[in-house]
């Protein structure tokens, strides 16, 4: 019986051997980013200059290569299976100290919304699926406490004063809620110019929130990040 186990296993590997998602090399785990491809996209460290009201912004990988090859297919492909390799690639930081820290004091995550009309035509908020269940093993909750009042335009190839004008005053509380004295992480799947992230703290803050956090998925820093500094912001 363990023979013919093992002789089925064997074969399906050869039909169907585990890839990396980006490069699709042939690797040990399904799922699994290849060592190279992991070398290039991690890149877990905190933007210098977060944009008020945010506290903190911190990115797990480079917004470059296998990173934007995995979110291109999930937002715009509406391919679900890269998912697992994203949530692999937050497992494997679960335990670093700058994790750990980061979410210490937090009382509870809010992912940047989807409009409704968008929402519908993805069927799901990318947000959500990515850090959803991450944090659930971190303890985190995760609270749907802003709406998109308005449909915008996709935001790519947009600068920031572009995206200043169009997201201004889009988003709003669901309902009216006292967070007052809460340190709350907002989650996206990628920080650019900082607008949109920026605009939903505006709200948490405006109804309270002592701290507010920021961490993305993916996150283009560009020249505003100090590449010679290791060390943790203060929070």
């Amino acid at each position: 019986m363990k023979f013919l186990r093992e002789l089925w296993d064997a074969l399906i590997y050869f039909l169907f051997p585990p890839r990396c998602p980006v490069c699709r090399e042939i690797g040990d785990e399904q799922y699994r980013l290849c060592d190279a491809c992991e070398k290039k996209v991690l890149r877990l460290d905190f933007y210098d200059r977060p944009p008020a009201p945010i506290n903190s912004v911190m990115r797990v990988t480079k917004y470059r290569d296998g990173s934007r090859e995995l979110l291109r297919k999930l937002k715009f492909d509406n391919n679900l299976r890269v998912v697992p390799a994203m949530k692999k690639i937050l497992d494997g930081v679960s335990n670093r100290a700058e994790i750990l820290k980061l979410l210490s004091g937090v009382d509870f995550a809010v992912p940047v919304p989807l409009h409704a009309k968008r929402f519908s035509e993805r069927g799901f908020n990318q947000t959500e699926l990515i850090f959803g269940e991450w944090l659930t093993k971190k303890n985190i909750p995760l609270k749907n406490l802003l709406i998109r009042t308005q449909s915008t335009p996709k935001l790519y190839g947009l600068g920031k004063s572009e995206r200043e004008k169009v997201l201004s005053g889009v988003f709003a509380a669901i309902e009216s809620i006292d967070l007052r004295g809460k340190k709350i992480l907002i989650v996206d799947d990628i920080f650019t110019t900082g607008t949109t992230v920026k605009e939903c703290a505006k709200v948490l803050k405006s109804l309270g929130a002592e701290k507010i956090f920021a961490l993305a998925f993916a996150a283009d820093f560009g020249d505003n990040f100090d590449k010679h500094s290791n060390a943790l912001k203060s929070r």
